[in-house]
């Protein structure tokens, strides 16, 4: 008995220590998984940061390559480096840009900018570890090719109804138009640009004899009006029926404008009238994306009402080196019954709006001092939030003017 009461203490106290050490022990595992854990989350962190530079440096290089490389001239006439130096410096970011850019223009090879901005990102957590900063490169460059440019079809869908009259709208739609026409068909001579134009209020009219070529239509008179609205292919064979409209000469649809001169004095004859379908105004658009009715348009090339450098058009859905581009513009909303229910005249424009965008048609829609309802159906048609324009009468050019430096960009490639 004795014995055991000694080595029973000892062992008590020998129990008591190693769970002293076993805690000790788990206390410095704990330290270090804590030091790793900060290290990951430090990395997440200094990673996002960079990132979110790069992003942004990476944003306006493309934006500034592909504005200064276009070979059209700009209303201000500044020179390509300037255009570069400006993106930046609208930015904030001169210092970043530096002289790290070359400009080089070719009389044969046409213009190739190439741009390498960089810049420093200094570490928050990585310090840790020795690493004090993060290098930051966004390198571009772009070409536009002397008679060799990218080829854009633009379609302008044009509220022509009778609340157009109020406010100096219509004439303000005028001047926005036929500024972007002339911009966009200067130096056009190779056909690379075609406007055409689709007026629309309750009707749309179409040139005379397009009809003809539908090969499932029904009915009397010169417009027409649909049965299917979310099939934008195979138009001429889609079932359709005759209407009796306004046949003022004016209001037709003029397609594949090759030359400025023609192009705004179509837009200039515009006036208005009526009520509105913009489902109809888009789908006439929309129709001109299409390459079925080449047998129409061919027709109109025959009465010289197209130019024949136009044949062929519109291009197959899966040609390359295209822009397809669609403005659509209401000064209102849908209305008024004479055709059929507004909301459905709503729907029939949101498919075909959906239809263009999934076949990759860019559509830029403006709500032109149009009441919610109107503005929130561009909203919907429009390809992006940035697609979209809500604008007054003293606004409207500037939003042409936007849209036609941004179709312009399209027309260029980043070649890295």
């Amino acid at each position: 008995m004795p014995g055991r009461s000694i080595i029973s203490p000892t062992r008590t106290a020998l129990r008591r220590f190693l769970v002293r050490d076993q805690r000790g022990t788990f206390a410095v595992f704990s330290l270090f998984v804590f030091l790793a854990m900060l290290l990951v989350a430090g990395l997440a962190i200094d990673l996002m940061r960079h990132e979110t530079v790069r992003l942004r440096m990476q944003g306006v290089t493309d934006r500034a390559v592909l504005a200064a490389t276009s070979l059209r001239q700009t209303p201000s006439s500044a020179t390509p480096e300037q255009i570069l130096t400006a993106y930046f410096a609208a930015e904030g970011l001169s210092a970043q840009l530096g002289d790290q850019y070359s400009i080089v223009d070719d009389p044969e090879d046409g213009r190739t900018i190439t741009v390498v901005p960089t810049a420093t990102v200094p570490s928050l957590f990585m310090r840790l570890v020795g690493i004090d900063s993060f290098a930051v490169a966004t390198p571009a460059a772009a070409q536009e090719a002397v008679g060799n440019r990218t080829r854009v079809e633009l379609v302008m869908v044009l509220d022509v109804s009778g609340s157009m009259n109020g406010q100096g709208k219509i004439g303000a739609m005028r001047e926005a138009a036929a500024q972007l026409a002339a911009t966009l068909l200067a130096d056009n001579e190779d056909g690379a640009m075609a406007v055409t134009l689709v007026p629309y209020d309750t009707w749309v009219l179409p040139p005379a004899g397009f009809l003809n070529s539908f090969t499932n239509i029904t009915g009397t008179g010169a417009c027409n009006d649909w049965t299917v609205w979310n099939i934008i292919t195979n138009t001429l064979s889609l079932a359709t029926q005759r209407r009796n409209c306004n046949t003022a000469v004016w209001a037709q649809v003029s397609p594949y404008h090759n030359d400025a001169t023609e192009a705004v004095a179509a837009i200039n004859g515009l006036v208005a009238r009526g009520t509105t379908s913009i489902d109809l105004g888009v789908r006439w658009g929309a129709m001109h994306f299409d390459p079925s009715i080449r047998p129409a348009v061919n027709d109109l090339i025959t009465n010289g009402t197209v130019d024949p450098i136009f044949q062929g058009r519109p291009f197959d859905w899966s040609e390359p080196d295209l822009v397809r581009a669609l403005i659509l513009l209401t000064d209102g909303e849908n209305c008024c019954g004479e055709r059929t229910l507004t909301a459905l005249q709503d729907l029939n424009t949101i498919a075909v709006c959906t239809e263009l965008k999934l076949r990759g048609v860019t559509i830029y829609s403006v709500a032109f001092q149009a009441p919610p309802s109107g503005a929130l159906l561009m909203q919907a048609c429009a390809s992006s939030p940035s697609h979209y324009f809500n604008a007054n009468v003293n606004e409207l050019v500037s939003v042409f003017e936007a849209i036609g430096a941004n179709v312009q960009t399209q027309a260029l490639r980043l070649t890295q």
